[in-house]
């Protein structure tokens, strides 16, 4: 407390005299009329003197006194009120007065009981007033202290942010009295764009970046290459025969190529077995159309099916990521063997049209179809064989895209050329056809062999065309080139499918055990047993094993060309007959050394997009070239839903960049962009540096 000290005041009265205060302070008035101007700690009391200018009451007591205490002298409460008289004059009731409680604050911050500013939650501790931590549970800033200098560790966020991102524990000092703030500590704050994790939860910069995935607020491109956020990351999932040089940047890579499914056509009981050619494994079973007896791998995966009973054609999907909902209950449908016997069950298999890995069913016309391959452009060709008749199918959805009539043979098989050009095997008609469909009609020429039961077709390494010549019991072999033939005759068996392989050899199902091994160029051969009964088809996979589809025994065999090893036979439907490019590994080495790689751009969170154009950088040798092809959708799931939009190029001639604002649907928040690598020297490749897309935006 203060120490009393008496001060002198000039008082006003109602009349404006000027009195002086003593240093005994008089009773306040009531209010409403005149006062004192009170001195602080002034003494009052009942001896308190009266200067000039108080007056009494009309019935001589001063105002504010009690006028009728009690016996013992204690106050009731009744003061004297200057109003003139009457019964009651001057005496109110305790009720009909504002009462004014005295402020408790005994740690002088401000707070208290009956204190204008409010009650204080710890009136010990002048460092809290409305809110007071649990002190007694945790040494917080302000709360009580002893021991001067002691340090503990603090941290006054969430603990389980300690050492996350930028968040740190500091340090909390007693000063004898009182606990310190926690000097040090970084608590989790809102993020900011400084590649620093802001509000320590794993991740950095989430929600503050560019649409171009950094700080750059006027960024217009994104990028997909080496040294951006998206390097090329070639897999099996999104790429197929490219790789990466040592600079990152892409190029094809024919090992790459994944050629690990055998697709089989059961002629018996209608259906298709795709197999893993590693492990031998039947991974589904499909119903398509009615007696299949062609499959023919396309550059994505996909398999095309052709049937002879119905003159349908057949598209089913490699992956279930490009199956289709059909009924939009969020899961695929389809053949799968769920209790992993290495056989598809009856019960695992879904009935015609209900699986939802087949993508389609056409019917392009003609009542058989038999003859199937795939051009470098993912279109398949398919032989009508009653008419004599070649279709090609766009593979997004079967429609015929050009028909080539007056084959005048029965097509039977066929193969496409690294130059396009496609080879007929004519059967009914004794005739090796070449057809070129880049002339405007499409030219039609037919060639004699050596022996006119023509069976299965190929081409080799080095540009040559095979046949298979059953009844003849040989192989012929035709070269565009000079428009040679050589034949060789192969004992014990019937010839029947053909498949070359990059090392130089040529491998034909024999109708029996066996099959012929033959060197591409002096023809000598070797017999090798297969394991199963009445080998048909033969094609080899990405390992460079060779596999031949047993018709007799419903198997298929899987073969080690070298050690001449048989692994399986693995059972597949009932009557397999397939003569064509089951593997698709003549389409990727020999009809279209070719590679694809897709990246997905975009994620924009607050922003409204719309894609401008796409910028390739690439080394183009003479002979390279490349297309692109785009879709775009509001999630990444979505995508693989979407229809692809071009191939636009080839580039050259065309050049980049390739405007985009023409192109429908280009205003989703996703970009995926496929790019076609292709080359017509197997020596040289394109060169693939950075793939850009420019986009506007606004919000």
């Amino acid at each position: 407390m203060k120490s009393p000290i008496r001060i002198f005041l000039l008082c006003c009265s109602m009349v404006g005299l000027l009195v002086a205060c003593s240093s005994k302070t008089p009773k306040p008035k009531p209010v409403g009329e005149d006062t004192c101007i009170f001195c602080e700690d002034a003494q009052v009391g009942p001896d308190a003197e009266v200067t000039g200018g108080e007056t009494q009451g009309p019935d001589g007591h001063q105002p504010g006194e009690d006028v009728d205490a009690g016996k013992d002298g204690t106050p009731d409460g009744d003061v004297h009120q200057p109003d003139g008289g009457g019964p009651d004059a001057g005496d109110v009731d305790e009720a009909d007065v504002p009462q004014n409680p005295t402020c408790v604050d005994k740690d002088d911050d401000g707070y208290g009981k009956n204190c204008n500013l409010g009650v204080d939650c710890d009136d010990a501790n002048p460092n809290f007033t409305v809110f007071c931590p649990p002190c007694q549970f945790q040494n917080a800033e302000g709360c009580k202290c002893s021991q001067n200098g002691l340090v503990e560790f603090c941290y006054d966020g969430d603990p389980a942010d300690v050492g996350i991102g930028e968040c740190r524990m500091g340090e909390r000092r007693c000063d004898g009295k009182y606990w310190s703030n926690c000097a040090g500590q970084v608590l989790a704050k809102a993020e900011v764009c400084d590649s620093v994790d802001n509000d320590c939860d794993g991740m950095s910069d989430e929600g503050v970046l560019s649409p171009c995935g950094d700080c750059d607020a006027l960024c217009d491109t994104l990028k997909a290459g080496p040294k951006t956020e998206n390097p090329f990351d070639p897999r099996d999932d999104n790429s197929a025969g490219v790789g990466l040089n040592v600079d990152g940047y892409l190029v094809l890579d024919s090992t790459k190529v994944n050629l690990s499914f055998i697709w089989i056509a059961n002629s018996g009981e209608g259906t298709v077995s795709k197999l893993d050619t590693r492990t031998g494994r039947e991974l589904g079973r499909y119903f398509t159309c009615s007696d299949p007896s062609r499959t023919a791998v396309d550059l994505i995966g996909d398999v095309w099916v052709a049937c002879r009973a119905d003159g349908g054609m057949a598209k089913i999907a490699i992956d279930e990521a490009v199956c289709i909902d059909r009924n939009g209950n969020g899961t695929i449908e389809t053949s799968r063997d769920a209790n992993a016997d290495g056989r598809i069950q009856p019960n695992e298999m879904l009935p015609k049209g209900q699986d939802e890995c087949v993508l389609f069913v056409v019917k392009p016309g003609g009542s058989c179809m038999r003859a199937a391959g795939v051009d470098k452009d993912n279109h398949c060709w398919a032989g009508q064989w009653n008419e004599g008749v070649l279709v090609r199918l766009h593979p997004d959805d079967g429609h015929t895209v050009t028909t080539v009539p007056g084959l005048g043979v029965n097509p039977y098989g066929l193969v496409i050329d690294g130059a396009g050009i496609i080879w007929v095997s004519g059967r009914g008609g004794g005739m090796l056809v070449r057809v070129d469909p880049h002339a405007n009609p499409p030219t039609v020429t037919k060639i004699n062999p050596p022996v006119n039961d023509l069976y299965g077709i190929t081409v080799d390494m080095k540009g040559r065309v095979w046949l298979g010549n059953f009844s003849a019991g040989s192989v012929s072999r035709y070269d565009p080139a000079n428009g040679q033939w050589a034949s060789q005759g192969i004992s014990g068996g019937y010839p029947r499918g053909m498949a070359g392989s990059t090392d130089g050899f040529m491998y034909s199902g024999l109708s029996n055990s066996q099959m012929a091994r033959i060197n591409i160029d002096t023809m000598a051969y070797e017999l090798i047993n297969t394991g199963g009964s009445t080998g048909i088809g033969v094609a080899l996979d990405s390992d460079g094993y060779v596999w031949v589809v047993n018709q007799s025994s419903s198997n298929a065999s899987k073969i080690d060309p070298k050690t001449k090893q048989v692994f399986g036979p693995y059972p597949v439907g009932s009557g397999p007959y397939t003569y064509s490019d089951m593997t698709g590994y003549a389409l990727h080495n020999f009809t279209a050394p070719r590679g694809h790689y897709t990246t997905v751009l975009g994620g924009f969170s607050e922003i409204r997009v719309k894609w401008t154009a796409l910028e390739v950088e690439a080394e183009l040798p003479e002979g390279a070239s490349l297309e692109v092809e785009v879709r775009t959708a509001a999630t990444i799931p979505d995508l693989a839903n979407a229809k692809w939009k071009g191939p636009f190029g080839p580039f050259p001639p065309q050049l980049f960049p390739l405007d985009l604002t023409g192109i429908d649907g280009m205003d989703k928040k996703y970009l995926e962009v496929r790019v076609w690598l292709y080359s017509s020297d197997k020596t040289s490749t394109p060169v693939v540096k950075s793939i850009d897309a420019k986009f506007s935006s606004g919000k």
